[in-house]
């Protein structure tokens, strides 16, 4: 209970650390140190111990994230970089970097770094993207767009993981999954997707009513978007755990003694996060 609790605390005040830094460029700073911390906790787990392919992820991690904020003024400038190019580079360098210590380096740990040190920070950045839905569609979303989407994602991840809990605690008795994660139970689950909309819905409610100038979603767009990223959210926390279980780790890291690292409190996030900015991108157009 004391471990939920704190995670709760911490979560909050992340939240509301996002909203106040959102518009200044703490934010990007924030975004890849989270980005450096998860993906260092992963290769970690992994042990890579070629210290090249090492060091050069965790540049790389945060670079993306630094990318993806400053793409515009580094178009602006005339500096085009296609991402799918720089993608194809990393991957050829940590592959060449990897026969310099071929003994001690396997291919599934290089695979393992490639998706830590690109797919992580990408999904940490859509924090970004969601804090600029207002400039990718302006006819569709004013700028209070921006915060609510946040809030969504934020709100789907963990209080689906908060009402999963407490329901399941107070009310589990079948199993969902025990093999991977034996506490979750089928009730918790329902429990969590059933939270997670009224959660949507009031923080959907009070925008619409109280701050959206543009109004662009329904309500019943927010009820099965809310869905969908509870139930993503769910298997990103069983992703985790098959992951952890694999290598033989109860946590990803100890940043927080007691409560684990950067990927035990943002697993499910990162689903959710880059399911609603897939989302809001395919729907962008029709809603």
């Amino acid at each position: 209970m004391l471990k939920r609790t704190v995670a709760g605390i911490l979560a909050a005040l992340f939240g509301i650390a996002i909203i106040i830094f959102r518009d200044t460029p703490a934010l990007v700073i924030v975004v890849a140190a989270l980005s450096v911390l998860a993906t260092r906790e992963i290769e970690k787990v992994i042990g890579i111990t070629n210290k090249a392919i090492y060091y050069i992820s965790l540049v790389f991690s945060g670079l993306v994230v630094v990318y993806y904020e400053f793409r515009p003024e580094l178009a602006d400038m005339g500096i085009v970089i296609p991402t799918t190019i720089a993608f194809a580079v990393y991957c050829v360098l940590v592959f060449m970097l990897m026969l310099t210590d071929f003994e001690h380096t396997k291919f599934e740990q290089v695979a393992s770094v490639i998706v830590a040190s690109a797919l992580v920070p990408w999904a940490f950045s859509t924090l970004i993207f969601l804090n600029d839905m207002s400039e990718t569609y302006p006819e569709k979303f004013d700028r209070s767009y921006d915060l609510f989407f946040i809030l969504f994602g934020l709100f789907a991840a963990w209080l689906t993981d908060t009402f999963a809990y407490f329901t399941g605690r107070f009310l589990g008795k079948h199993k969902m999954c025990p093999n991977i994660s034996p506490k979750k139970t089928v009730e918790g689950a329902i429990g969590g997707v059933l939270g997670c909309i009224l959660s949507c819905v009031i923080l959907y409610v009070i925008f619409e009513n109280k701050v959206f100038e543009i109004h662009s979603l329904s309500i019943w767009w927010v009820i099965a978007v809310s869905v969908i990223l509870s139930l993503v959210g769910m298997c990103g926390d069983l992703t985790a755990s098959v992951v952890k279980r694999n290598f033989g780790v109860k946590d990803f890291g100890n940043i927080l003694p007691g409560h684990g690292g950067v990927m035990d409190r943002f697993d499910s996030g990162l689903f959710v996060l880059s399911m609603l900015y897939a989302i809001i991108t395919i729907t962008g157009n029709v809603l």
